[in-house]
Order: C-alpha cells, then structure tokens, then sequence
C-alpha cells in the first residue's frame, strides 16, 4: 500500500484535490481509502454525495470499546473509494491534534478488511503542524507528502512550516512529492510558486485553474472528476494521480525536504528572486541539554499534598486517575507505617479524581468535572478544591470560570487551583497556589491577638512513640507566652484557616529558600507579623528566637533561655559520653542550614577531621559549591582511608559503602528534644559496626 498525505493551508482546497485523486486513482483499479483528518470532517463530503458521515471520534465517544470495528466508521463512495473521517472536538473544547492519534490509535487497533487498499490519502489540516496533525508525517505512515498551495504568502508560508515539520519526523527517506498549485487569481502568482518552489527544491506536480466547473461539480455533490471528465480541470487534478502512480511504482524519484529560512521566506513575500546558497535554507536547531533544569516533582502533586492535609477542605483531582494515584500512594504508605493500630485517617478520605481519560482529553473535560462536583455536594462536601492537571492544561479547560459558575449553582464553595501539572512548575508552586488560596479563605481581624501564633508549615511527627518532640516545641511556644492559633501548611481544618488572621504572629516551622517568600507573601496578605526567625534548631537558634521574641513582644524571657540551656545540656549528656573524642567526617550540601550542626558536634566532643560538600541538590536549589574539592563518593572513600574516621556524618544516599560507620544526616525536629533525639542517634551509629551496603 502507497500511502499519500496532502497537506495545506486551511482554505486552499485540499480536501477538493484529495477527493479528486482519490476518485481518479479509483476509477483505474485501484482500491483507495481516504482520511479526512480535519475536525470540520468535511474531507469526504464530495465522494459520498455531498452528505457528512459519522467520525471516528464521534464514534468511540458513543460506541462501548468491547463493540466497536472498524468497519462502523467508513463508507464507500463514488468508485468504491472507502472513505473515513476523524472528526474532531467543538471549537474552542479540547485537542482536536490529541483526536487524530486517537482516531489513528483506532484504525491500527483493528485488522478488517477494510484496512487493505492500494493507495491510501491523508487530507490533513496543516495551517499549524501539532504533534497530532504531524502523526501521518511519521514513520510507517505517508510514503509521499505533497503540499497545495496558491502564491499568497501565509500559503506559502504555511507550505513552509509543513516542510519544516517533515524535516523534523525525517527518517532517512526522500519523502516529498511536489508542490500543487491551486491559483487564486493574484499577480504574479505563478512566479511567487515558481520562487518558492525552486527554493525548496521541488516541482510544481500541477497548476489548478479556477474554473466554475468546481463549484458546479461541488453543488451536486460530485467531484469535478466525477461530473466532468475530459475538462480542464479533471485534467489538472488527473495529473497529481499520474505522479503519485509514478512515484509509487519508483518510475520518479521523492525529494527531501529542504524547508527556508525565515529571511528566504521574506524575500519570498517580496517576490524577490531565491538565488542559491545554504544560508537559504532552514536547519534544526537542538536545544543544549547540559544546562537544563530537571523537576523532581509536579506542581500538582504539591498541591494535593498541601490540600490533602486540611480537614473539612474536598481535593479533587482534575485529571487521569494515575495522577491521583501516584500523589496519594505516598501519603498512604506513611499512614500504614506510623499508625501501627490502624486508626489513622487515609488521604483518600478528602481526595478524588475526576478521573480524565482519552476521550476527556479531545473532547474537553469539563463536563466531567461538573458532574464530579455536583456528585461531591451532593454528599455533603461543603467546601472543594479543584487542582487541575496536565491534560486540563494542555486542552485549555478553564476550570476558573467552572468552578465559580458551581459555586453559584450549588451554594457550596469551589475553589479553583489552577496549576496545570508541570505547567506551574515544580510541587513548591503547587504547594504555593494552595497555601494562597487557602490564605484567601481567612476571616478578616481588625484586632490581632498577641498572645496567639501561626506555625506557617507543618511540624508535628506522625509517630506517638516520638510526639516528645512535638511537645518540646510546644512547651518552648508556650514559654515564649504564645498559644498555637493554627497550623498551615500542615495537618489542620477549614475552621483553623478561617482563623488565622487572629494571630498577631507567625512563625516558620523551616525556614528554604523556596518557603521563606510564600509564609511572607501569605503572611502580608493576612496582616500577620512572620518572625525573622523560624522555629529553632539547636541551642543557638533558639537563643536568637527567644530574642527575637523578646524584641517584637517586649517580654522578658531570659530565663526561659536558662531553662532551655539547662534542659539541653541534662539531654546531650549521655551521648556525649559515647562520643567525646571521636573523629567524623562532614559531607554536607550547601543548600540545606547546618548552623546548629557545628555547635552540637562541638558540645558532642565530636572532633571534625575532613569536610565535603555533597553535590545532591545543590543546582536545584540554585547554590555553587565551592570548586575546589568536587565531591564524590570515591574521594570520600580515599578520605575515610586516609583519615580513618570513627563516623562518616553525611547527608548523601551514596555513602552507605564508604567503609566506615556511616550516621545519615538530616535536619532535626525543632526544639531542644530535636537536638537531643540527633545526639542519641549519633551515638548509636558509633557503636554500629561498619558495613558495605547490605552486608551484616
């Protein structure tokens, strides 16, 4: 089977041409099958009697999977050409390009009959080439590619752009058939063609006349080929079958594709004459991948994560069920590992999904997301978020104007977030949009309270067995004569973040540079005060807190620092008989604040031998390290067996198999239990014995 595709500015007259050659090719024995893959699906009309035939699209939205055939989708028309048509979307509602791999998905899923032919013509839309009117330029699809066009430039132009997309899909094989005339009376119209096509290293197969005879031929239903043969213009159209049976029988060689250079398609535009030369012609330019940016993560999943947390507050997910899935496991996995009894609170119990599949994706998915949320109200969710996805994004559903159209109708609050998946960047931006709009849903105070703190972030553990961390960093809260008004980022209620205005103050429970600007953009928004300093690490950060808390409160607290100093010293006590005068090693990235990590170590009695800087993260978090001593894990080897350190402290994977005890660093709980529960395990990790990776 020879496989054509004719491409064309919208307008131009393809689907006329590609009916005419289809008919031409029929009528001498040949079996041809036509696909329109255009959403007007008017590619066929001319074959079939002037009527329109059920699409391919509309066909599988209607049709159960287990039923379909191909077989349902063609219909044969003038000389038994089997004729099929895409269809596509309603203007303006989703991807008409995702329609034409679905329709292509179809037609390969399925071995009728109906697939065999001789010839097989693609008319397809080219006034952009998406990656789905692209499909038929791909490998295993069109053998010849051939372009109508007339001497306006934007046909032209889009002439251009088709061969620019055939380069792109190129597989080593000359692949175009020529460029088809189709005059539409300018001046100078045939010498504009003639300019571009020797451009571009291609024959004009054929020049179309205008001629009333089309729109007579057109009026009945009928191909000009069909309703007047001998004439002129069957004759011109005849011509394009006689050069595809020539290129298919090998009798005529294809050509490459060879697209110009915007400055040769400017001269194009001002009729001035190609004359030869490279700089002429377009070339592919590949983008430098050494430099680029990767994300470790969406920002739909750090919006979920983030609305996931609150109660009282309905996620759904506006997206294909794996998005959900793959958000939510993680948070699971954490409840079935810290709720040892199994009375934990599953993620899912506030999440859903609107769950978008192919057809969403081409037809538009917001219908589907109104019934989910009508569905949501009706079981009492008083108040929903809506985090769209990828495929929402990408098929433009404008969940803004949804979501407030369903506040209206249902009476209940529709939150829209509309991050896109990775279109908003990574989870940090996720996780941003919903920390503001969740600030927007705080209650106005005229009268803030200064006995009452925001903890901006979340810093409670999940395991009871550990919650004496989370009550030193309440006890130390309330000895700097603050009670804890709410908890966001973090695990609170709708009724918490109507609160949060009351406060007077809040704090960060970690201060990252990707952090810090959202609690101060929301902060503001609120008219909350955001301390300098977040919740403490280590006996110094906490002195510093304490001051600053002094400073904006005018309380005096220093003997709550006393105290503090007191309980530290009681707490480090036992590990610091364990580990005086032991000799570590320090492999630390630079974007992570290990200030308390020298201090401690020093109180420890731990002595530092060698320090590193681990590169994991340090691009990400946009921090250079210091290029003097490039890290690795091998280097870190010769160090350990140069050194002989007791204790490799290190905040890298890699390190397991270093040769030595090996303690995994992390940032500690805030507070001075936090300090003492990384001295404890410091200490362990010195009576470990050294292991290579799996190895006892």
């Amino acid at each position: 089977m020879f496989q054509v595709a004719i491409y064309g500015k919208g307008g131009i007259g393809k689907s006329t041409v590609t009916a005419n050659v289809s008919y031409i090719l029929a009528s001498r024995g040949n079996r041809v099958i036509q696909l329109g893959c255009d959403p007007k699906h008017d590619s066929t009309r001319l074959l079939i009697g002037g009527r329109s035939q059920v699409t391919v699209l509309d066909y599988l939205r209607s049709t159960p999977r287990s039923e379909r055939s191909v077989d349902d989708v063609v219909a044969v028309g003038s000389g038994g050409v089997r004729c099929i048509e895409a269809g596509g979307p309603e203007p303006g509602v989703g991807c008409a390009g995702r329609g034409i791999l679905t329709t292509f998905d179809f037609l390969e899923s399925d071995a009728s009959p109906a697939g065999d032919a001789d010839y097989k013509l693609y008319d397809v839309l080219g006034d952009v080439v998406c990656g789905g009117f692209a499909v038929p330029l791909r490998k295993g699809y069109a053998d010849a590619v051939y372009i109508v066009t007339s001497g306006e430039f934007m046909s032209l132009y889009a002439a251009n752009n088709i061969l620019k997309g055939l380069l792109n899909y190129d597989d080593g094989r000359p692949r175009v058939g020529g460029i088809i005339m189709n005059r539409r009376g300018i001046t100078c119209e045939v010498e504009y063609v003639r300019n571009f096509a020797d451009g571009v290293g291609l024959p004009i197969v054929t020049v179309i006349e205008r001629d009333p005879l089309f729109a007579e031929a057109e009026s009945s239903g009928r191909t000009v080929s069909e309703a007047f043969p001998g004439t002129a213009p069957a004759e011109s159209v005849a011509r394009i079958a006689d050069d595809i049976e020539a290129r298919a029988s090998g009798a005529s060689a294809l050509s490459f594709p060879r697209p110009l250079s915007d400055e040769a398609m400017d001269l194009v535009a001002k009729g001035i004459a190609l004359e030869g030369g490279r700089h002429l012609l377009y070339s592919r330019i590949r983008n430098p991948v050494d430099d680029c940016l990767s994300l470790k993560s969406c920002s739909g999943i750090g919006a979920v994560l983030n609305a996931a947390t609150v109660a009282g507050l309905h996620t759904v997910v506006h997206g294909p069920s794996s998005c959900a899935y793959m958000f939510c496991h993680y948070e699971d996995r954490n409840t079935l590992c810290h709720d040892v009894l199994g009375t934990g609170r599953s993620v899912w119990e506030n999440v859903s999904c609107t769950g978008l599949d192919d057809s969403s994706s081409v037809f538009g998915g917001l219908e589907v997301l109104r019934e989910h949320v009508r569905r949501r109200a009706s079981m009492g969710d008083g108040c929903i978020a809506v985090i769209s996805m990828c495929v929402p994004g990408i098929i433009g559903d404008d969940i803004v104007t949804a979501c407030r159209e369903l506040s209206d109708d249902l009476g209940v609050e529709v939150i829209p977030i509309p991050v896109d998946g990775i279109a908003s960047g990574g989870g940090s931006e996720g996780s941003e949009a919903v920390t503001m709009a969740m600030v927007g849903l705080s209650e106005p105070y005229a009268e803030k309270d200064p006995g009452l703190i925001n903890i901006m972030g979340e810093y409670r553990v999940r395991s009871a067995h550990m919650s004496h961390l989370d009550r030193s960093v309440e006890d130390l809260i309330r000895a700097a004569g603050f009670g804890i008004n709410t908890v966001y980022p973090g695990r609170c209620t709708i009724g918490d973040i109507r609160r949060m205005g009351r406060a007077a103050f809040a704090v960060s429970s970690m201060d990252t540079v990707t952090n810090r600007p959202v609690y101060r953009r929301a902060c503001e928004a609120m008219g909350v005060t955001l301390m300098r300093n977040p919740l403490p690490r280590g006996i110094d950060a906490i002195g510093s807190w304490l001051a600053e808390v002094s400073e904006l409160t005018g309380r005096d607290l220093s003997g709550v620092l006393e105290s503090a100093e007191a309980e530290y010293r009681a707490a480090i006590g036992p590990a610091r008989r364990a580990l005086e005068g032991k000799r570590a090693i320090l492999v630390t990235r630079p974007a992570v604040d290990y200030g308390w990590l020298d201090r401690t170590l020093e109180d420890l009695g731990v002595d530092i031998v060698g320090r590193m800087e681990s590169s994991r993260n340090r691009w990400a978090m946009g921090c250079d390290a210091d290029g003097s001593e490039p890290y690795t894990t091998d280097m870190l080897e010769r160090r350990v067996d140069s050194l002989a350190p007791d204790l490799v402290i290190s905040d890298g994977f890699a390190d397991i198999h270093v040769g030595a005890g090996l303690y995994q660093l992390k940032v500690p709980r805030p507070g001075v239990a936090g300090i003492a529960d990384f001295a404890d395990g410091l200490s362990r990790a010195t009576r470990a014995p050294a292991v290579e990776g799996w190895r006892a």
